[in-house]
């Protein structure tokens, strides 16, 4: 039927049983499918995906390009969805990027542990595996992701900070035009690799 041997078959199921989709019985029950909820399945998929694409210049570009409609549903999710305490720790991942405002690299390992804190904060699946992808991509990538920004620090801090004033504002609005200002500054300055 679709003209594939045995031995293709069995690399599949094998493939799809080691990503946790589905569970392989030898014998009577052969393959069945798990029964799993979108996240292990992105979870499970996620990982795969990340080695699947190239961490050059073009994909950071991409990435930038998902990442403001990602961040914004975040933004939105973190103010309705984290409790007021929550949001005010964020501030620590802001003083301590301030602290290290000197160094790319320690800037960087913050600003990204602070995005993903925000994705946890979201409390949506999606938006925390989506954010996962993305973080696992610039960590493959990360000395492509620092030589973008060379002398940037003081402009995305400044917007990371406008970022969390407008979450704690809850004011949608603000929002918007806090995630609007924050993705144009981080899209991928033009620099040669």
């Amino acid at each position: 039927m679709f003209n594939v041997g045995r031995p293709t078959i069995r690399e599949a199921l094998r493939t799809l049983s080691v990503l946790g989709l589905i569970e392989s019985n030898p014998g009577f029950k052969g393959s069945v499918v798990k029964k799993i909820d979108l996240g292990q399945y992105l979870d499970a998929m996620g990982e795969q995906f990340a080695w699947m694409i190239q961490a050059d210049k073009k994909s950071f570009a991409e990435m930038s390009e998902a990442r403001k409609y990602i961040e914004l549903g975040i933004a939105h999710s973190v103010s309705q969805n984290a409790s007021n305490k929550e949001i005010e720790k964020l501030n620590n991942y802001i003083t301590k990027m301030e602290t290290c405002s000197d160094n790319v690299n320690k800037y960087f390992s913050i600003a990204m542990d602070f995005h993903f804190k925000l994705a946890e904060l979201s409390r949506n699946k999606i938006f925390y595996m989506t954010w996962k992808l993305f973080y696992d991509i610039c960590l493959k990538g990360y000395p492509i992701l620092t030589a973008m920004y060379p002398d940037q620090i003081p402009r995305l801090l400044e917007v990371n900070r406008l970022m969390l004033e407008a979450i704690k504002s809850k004011d949608p609005e603000k929002i918007d035009k806090a995630m609007k200002r924050h993705a144009e500054e981080e899209l991928p300055i033009d620099i040669e690799i």
